[in-house]
């Protein structure tokens, strides 16, 4: 699902959508740090506003692979990570997208101009469906298409050969510690500037998700080839330094999103 060619569309919120959609999670003490050439594309690891301003608190981690089957501005897929929850100076906590890719134009540029979600393209290679377990997908550079080495792979398995379903709402998830509001702070021009436009004020947004059948199932974290030392000098061979190979994950089929206008926050 890959639109190289055509004019960007404007579509502002709200935005109503249908995806199938995997969510991988682990957790994270905020002693353990935050490997920033992880946790942020090479475009925001240096933005002055991540840096000085929001606080990382941990907390559970999510790494979403999402299939859209309708959205405002047609169908793509995305790779999202939201690493646990960041605090403002003044105390206010939500959780935060800190890295996201996404197979199309139009997503790219609204995502980042409604709601400050630092959108880029890449290129996203499967084996098997993303319809249902078990796949695999690799994301490699959208802007190289010899390239063969993806900067990040992720496998999706049935939990066992049969497991119940059950309906999933965001909306409760705040047991668990997870905001459905996400904290966006401002983002810097990409270097596309006709689809990743900078913006200039922290955003908060709250979002809905509900599933009628969602089902447990494992994420396999091994990178190809072992990955690579990152700039802590730790190994990231399954992706994130000191994760663990599999993890539990949810699939939720047919799932709807909502997804409101934004509100600004002062700082």
């Amino acid at each position: 699902m890959t639109d190289q060619q055509s004019p960007v569309k404007i579509a502002p919120p709200p935005w109503k959508c249908k995806y199938t959609a995997y969510i991988g999670s682990f957790y994270l003490s905020a002693s353990s740090g935050l490997p920033r050439d992880i946790a942020y594309d090479p475009a925001e690891v240096s933005s002055a506003t991540v840096t000085d301003t929001l606080k990382w608190k941990g907390g559970i981690c999510m790494i979403q692979l999402l299939r859209y089957s309708y959205s405002p501005v047609g169908q793509y897929d995305e790779m999202i990570l939201i690493p646990g929850n960041f605090a403002l100076p003044s105390g206010e906590s939500h959780t935060s997208i800190t890295r996201i890719y996404v197979s199309q134009r139009d997503t790219c540029y609204n995502g980042r101009k409604n709601w400050n979600i630092p959108k880029h393209l890449a290129r996203f290679e499967y084996t098997n469906s993303i319809s249902s377990p078990p796949f695999s997908v690799s994301l490699f550079p959208h802007d190289d298409p010899s390239s063969n080495t993806p900067f990040f792979t992720a496998s999706v398995a049935p939990l066992g050969f049969w497991t119940p379903s059950f309906p999933f709402s965001s909306k409760f998830t705040k047991y668990l510690g997870l905001s459905n509001v996400l904290l966006q702070p401002p983002l810097p021009e990409g270097k596309d500037k006709e689809i990743e436009p900078g913006t200039e004020e922290f955003l908060k947004t709250e979002g809905d998700i509900f599933s009628k059948s969602a089902k447990i199932v494992w994420f396999d974290m091994k990178q190809p080839g072992g990955g690579k030392k990152g700039d802590d000098g730790k190994d990231r061979k399954n992706w994130w330094p000191g994760l663990g190979r599999w993890h539990l994950g949810i699939w939720l089929k047919e799932a709807e999103l909502n997804l409101g206008p934004p509100d600004a926050v002062k700082v």
